[in-house]
């Protein structure tokens, strides 16, 4: 469901009413609206998208399967299509490789943050060589695969698959960082020559290779999110990154690399990157036009008939009752992604499902509003957790007033958020920053939250894409609209509010997500600083081993207490021999536990604890004890160290003899899990993505 360009979603109707194309009357069979089947609107979880019919070919995906385009950054918000995309590239690419980088979250800094912010400098720069360095060895071992064995590889080039090519990339980069940085802090002016040159050097020596008529070469880096901490290190380093990508992509023929990345993070880049001038020449906005959004619709609809309708409306109009009625609501309702689009439609589907209705009723697509609301409104907090922790609370405050607001509104809004003790305790970190009325607007409007009213006009909503770069202004003439989408999930009235009294209380949502233990967010956020510290703190070994069993068994109660519950630790199994340190039922409805227990017969999801980094051959034999019929196959091994290459024979062997998995998880995993619940982050995506890295290295 990949993208193209068009214009933010207001509350007007839509300015492209239905038309289908004349075509041979069809009639909707028997039972069709039973057998509907959307898909997921999760590209990632999606299994639709494996059939190449169900993509919408726009520009941006154009441009992506375009080597000659020009384009490295495809940038939108969520759900705007980057991972649709990215897995069309990926499965129709001959040669291929996603990456997901876990370097945008340094621990520590191999020179002063301020010294490597002039984008100029050679502190910075140094960095642009190391990351350039990594992509070519990365594209280096892509082609190096598709040779024959004995096939002569310019020593040069064999010199540096040797000595980097088997290294993760991750790891790959560190190196090459601490190599180039290492010189340039000791003064070393000569050693830092040879290492900033040595890009260079393998780079002229990859063009060389081009008279050869090589194919491209694609590297596809994708999820840069689920890394990222959003600090000033990390934001260099993704900086530094993008100015690699586009090198490599611009100065090797036959290479190139794609990265993925939503608008906010790219929005932070542009303001930090004095150079960002030549990154934007490279940039694909993610917008969808409403043609395109209809289409993604109609493809799944058509998806299990024998006999298909028509696109362009005679699909939408064969399917629903009041077509064009229908498509109104959708798009009032929805802010031009497909995933909106997809989630709304879907859930009106299953609306007409439960009330055995053979077509799509209009009432079918009004009950759905709410339930979507309640979607978008989760997925906002989270989307911009990275970036704005709990902002969910701060969204929340809104429940029960007004859906418009004037300028002095907004003013005494903010007065009663600065006056909310559990506010400035999980948001006073950013809150304080944006405390004006400007500065709070503009936020809520770079969110897509709300839209900007100026004087008899309609309220602009921000676009999807990187494109819309100037906001309205903001005085003390204007107003905020929130978005549609959102008043059902906030029971807003249809009201003008031009202040707040200091004595009203702020209204209830509801539980907005239940928390494990009863705790209240300010202690779930506290729970979660003490394990993140105790993590911290704790030596490797036999005397640490107890503590880190219990913060496995903290971090599966806090992080995952969504789909997994009754957690017991060191369990033994009848005869008392087999002992587990965490068992925990898999009661999953959706997303990645959901997929692990039909996949894997995982009911009961086992849990082995590591104090140590280096895993041996017995640690792998033992979990394939834990795999059996009953519980299922399904072994979660936590350590503090690094997966390995030997690892993999292990795992290879268990999924063949045991017919199981066993998915390895890093301290820097569990790290990330615990950051991104503290900032009420609650989507899979980061150990979904584990397990996809670890069946593309089994397979």
């Amino acid at each position: 469901m990949p993208t193209a360009s068009g214009t933010a979603a207001g509350l007007q109707a839509p300015q492209i009413p239905l038309q289908p194309i004349p075509q041979p009357t069809l009639k909707l069979p028997k039972g069709a609206i039973r057998r509907i089947n959307i898909g997921q609107s999760f590209a990632e979880y999606d299994a639709a998208l494996s059939d190449p019919a169900m993509f919408v070919h726009t520009p941006a995906l154009a441009a992506a399967q375009d080597a000659d385009s020009g384009k490295v950054f495809f940038v939108g918000r969520r759900g705007t299509g980057k991972t649709a995309i990215r897995k069309y590239c990926d499965e129709n690419g001959d040669l291929t490789r996603v990456i997901v980088p876990e370097i945008f979250s340094p621990s520590s800094t191999l020179q002063e943050i301020d010294l490597l912010r002039n984008t100029k400098q050679r502190p910075f720069r140094s960095l642009v060589s190391a990351f350039r360095r990594a992509l070519q060895v990365e594209i280096l071992s892509i082609w190096r695969e598709s040779k024959p064995a004995n096939y002569q590889i310019p020593p040069d080039l064999a010199e540096e698959l040797d000595g980097f090519g088997y290294l993760d990339f991750d790891i790959r980069c560190l190196s090459f960082i601490q190599l180039i940085s290492g010189a340039l802090a000791s003064g070393d002016d000569e050693r830092w020559l040879v290492e900033n040159k040595a890009a260079r050097k393998i780079a002229d020596s990859m063009k060389v290779l081009s008279s050869s008529g090589l194919s491209t070469h694609t590297l596809l880096i994708d999820s840069i999110d689920d890394y990222w901490e959003g600090s000033d290190e990390g934001l260099v380093y993704l900086t530094a990154f993008m100015h690699a990508c586009l090198e490599t992509s611009t100065q090797i023929p036959w290479a190139r690399v794609i990265l993925f990345l939503r608008e906010n993070i790219f929005e932070r880049v542009r303001a930090l990157d004095t150079e960002s001038s030549r990154l934007e020449t490279a940039v694909v906005g993610m917008e969808w036009t409403e043609r395109q959004l209809l289409e993604v619709v109609e493809r799944r609809l058509n998806r299990n008939l024998t006999a298909k309708f028509g696109l362009n409306g005679a699909t939408w109009e064969a399917f629903f009752e009041s077509s064009d009625i229908a498509w109104r609501n959708v798009l009032e309702y929805c802010q031009k992604r497909p995933r909106d689009v997809l989630i709304y439609t879907s859930n009106a589907v299953e609306s007409a499902q439960s009330a055995g209705h053979e077509k799509i009723l209009i009432e079918d697509v009004q009950q759905a509003r709410r339930r979507f609301s309640d979607n978008r409104f989760r997925d906002l907090g989270d989307e911009y957790a990275e970036n704005y922790p709990h902002i969910s609370l701060i969204l929340s405050r809104f429940y029960g007033l007004g859906n418009t607001f004037t300028f002095g509104g907004v003013e005494s809004f903010i007065r009663k958020l600065l006056n909310d003790s559990e506010i400035v305790q999980l948001c006073g970190s950013w809150l304080y920053g944006s405390s004006s009325p400007e500065r709070f607007i503009r936020l809520l409007y770079d969110i897509g939250f709300v839209g900007i009213r100026a004087s008899g006009r309609q309220p602009k909503f921000r676009a999807l894409g990187p494109l819309d770069t100037s906001p309205p202004p903001v005085s003390e003439t204007t107003d905020i609209v929130i978005h549609r989408c959102y008043w059902d999930a906030l029971d807003l009235q249809e009201s003008l509010v031009r202040h707040l009294p200091e004595q009203k209380e702020f209204g209830k949502i509801g539980i907005i997500e239940d928390l494990p233990g009863g705790l209240d967010p300010t202690e779930y956020a506290e729970s979660i600083d003490l394990v993140i510290d105790t993590l911290n703190e704790l030596p490797l070994g036999p005397s640490g081993a107890t503590d880190f069993e219990e913060i496995v068994g903290d971090v599966i109660k806090l992080c995952f207490f969504r789909g997994l519950e009754n957690v017991e630790e060191r369990s033994r199994d009848l005869e008392g021999r087999v002992i587990r340190d965490w068992v925990a039922a898999n009661r999953a409805q959706h997303g990645f536990w959901e997929s692990m227990r039909v996949r894997y017969d995982a009911v009961q999801v086992i849990w082995e604890c590591k104090n140590y980094a280096e895993l041996s051959a017995d640690d792998f034999h033992q979990l394939s004890y834990y795999m059996t019929d009953i519980g299922g196959r399904f072994v979660v091994l936590v350590f503090r160290g690094e997966v390995k290459p030997a690892h993999f024979q292990h795992m290879r062997r268990i999924a063949t003899h045991n017919r199981g998995f066993v998915l390895p998880l890093t301290e820097r995993d569990l790290m990330v899990f615990l950051r991104q619940a503290k900032n009420g982050k609650i989507k899979e995506d980061h150990i979904q993505n584990k397990y996809d890295s670890i069946i593309r290295k089994l397979s």
